[in-house]
């Protein structure tokens, strides 16, 4: 949101040309730092070698991959340090530059150790660590150029195009490396993640100049030490603002509720259904390919409404989302109603998430792009980290492996996020983008 009561400026030609640069080096990082996770290539190879290699059941594997992506929950720490710590002289470059090289490292590690439970949860929790730096510095681009140039939503379409295509990518890939040595997944992990590393190197020079808050260091003359500490204290205060509280809390709800799209459902699909590896990465990928259709509309949508009625329709959507699931049949002979199913699903649940992103850059703060980005995105994922264990955790002990009540909690919960929408601040979500 806009702390100095301006509006944003509505999009040009000539700013058109000014923010490419940088959103390809957004969109780049999100796509790569996306692809490599454990809920994209590494979903399936690592779902196959917890449960049908190790014999973990779905309840024990879901606590592996909920420990996994814990440091997305400490995401605001890394955005913190990306606004207030420059690192050779850079609040971007840098960051992106470091995160691409030690994500490859560990994915070479993870290729090379023995299968000891711990010490791939270590590796995974390192792997996680680094992409979690990326991340955060992506976001804070999308901020900068979105409050910049007057392009949130459409800049927010474009992270979530790049997000959704490296998890489709990522999701078919391994489920075709979900049979073989955990090598080939690490060495196909490495290579968008050099990929991040060149075009960052070659487009992000310096990141469009951001405004800062003022530090008037020139009265503290214990020296660089204490500015920094000072530096980070304002970015704190900065973010810690009532605006950005009830647009967290709507989006922790709607990541919390208890989620059958989980390990849960890999194991309703693989063992009940008798879906193969390949069969299950590729339906995931299907469901990721259409749904990149929800950003080109949300990017034409944005504009033609507010993002209050937006907001009302992504609580709506997420809802109806889960229903196709309940008309999952067995493979092979109802596979073509499994891909539909994938289809119609995931396009809706991406089409929910474009007005969340939406409305978390216009929330964050200016002088905090980093941080404040970040810190929606830890509360998304500490949400998604109790939803993605609650929801197997009940379909186990709860629902004795009966997937469809899941998916009627999981829709009739959502709904009552429609509540949150209704108190939100006006001034943040009356207006369309551009007006």
């Amino acid at each position: 949101m806009n702390t100095d009561g301006k509006i944003p400026p509505a999009p040009d030609e000539k700013s058109d040309s000014r923010v490419w640069p940088v959103a390809t080096v957004m969109a780049t990082g999100i796509f790569a730092t996306t692809f490599v996770q454990l809920q994209g290539l590494g979903y399936v190879p690592f779902n196959h070698l917890l449960k049908k290699t190790m014999g973990l059941d779905s309840d024990k594997a879901a606590t592996f991959m909920s420990l996994s992506i814990l440091p997305w929950t400490f995401k605001a720490v890394a955005g913190l340090l990306v606004d207030s710590v420059p690192l050779l002289g850079s609040r971007r470059r840098t960051y992106l530059l470091l995160s691409a090289l030690v994500a490859s490292a560990f994915w070479l590690a993870m290729g090379l150790v023995p299968r000891n439970y711990n010490v791939l949860l270590g590796l995974v929790l390192g792997m996680n660590m680094a992409i979690v730096f990326g991340s955060a510095t992506a976001g804070g681009l999308l901020v900068e150029a979105g409050q910049r140039f007057g392009a949130s939503g459409r800049l927010s379409a474009l992270r979530v195009f790049a997000q959704t295509f490296g998890n489709g990518v990522g999701l078919w890939l391994g489920g075709l490396l979900a049979g073989y040595a955990l090598g080939w997944t690490s060495a196909a992990a490495m290579l968008p993640l050099l990929f991040m590393f060149f075009v960052t190197w070659f487009l992000q020079r310096e990141p469009v100049a951001p405004v800062r808050v003022d530090l008037e260091t020139s009265n503290f003359p214990a020296g660089q030490r204490l500015n920094v500490f000072l530096s980070i204290w304002l970015q704190i205060k900065n973010v810690l603002r009532r605006e950005m509280l009830l647009p967290a809390l709507l989006i922790f709800f709607i990541q919390a509720v208890p989620t059958f799209r989980s390990t849960s459902f890999y194991a309703y699909q693989t063992d009940q259904l008798h879906y193969t590896d390949a069969a299950f990465g590729w339906l995931q990928s299907i469901g990721c390919y259409v749904s990149l259709l929800s950003t080109a509309i949300y990017a034409w949508w944005c504009r033609m409404v507010s993002l209050r009625i937006s907001l009302y329709g992504a609580i709506l959507i997420t809802s109806l989302s889960a229903l196709p699931y309940l008309f999952y049949a067995p493979y092979p002979e109802y596979m073509p109603r499994a891909m539909a199913i994938e289809s119609i699903g995931t396009f809706l649940v991406y089409a929910a998430y474009l007005p969340l992103m939406d409305m978390a850059v216009r929330s964050t703060p200016k002088g905090s792009e980093a941080l404040g980005y970040s810190l929606f995105i830890s509360v998304w994922n500490i949400g998604l980290m109790i939803g993605t264990k609650t929801g197997p955790m009940l379909y186990e002990r709860v629902f004795s492996r009966h997937m469809n009540s899941l998916i009627w909690l999981n829709a009739g919960v959502t709904l009552a996020g429609i509540f949150l929408v209704f108190v939100l601040p006006k001034k943040l979500v009356e207006r369309r983008e551009g007006n």
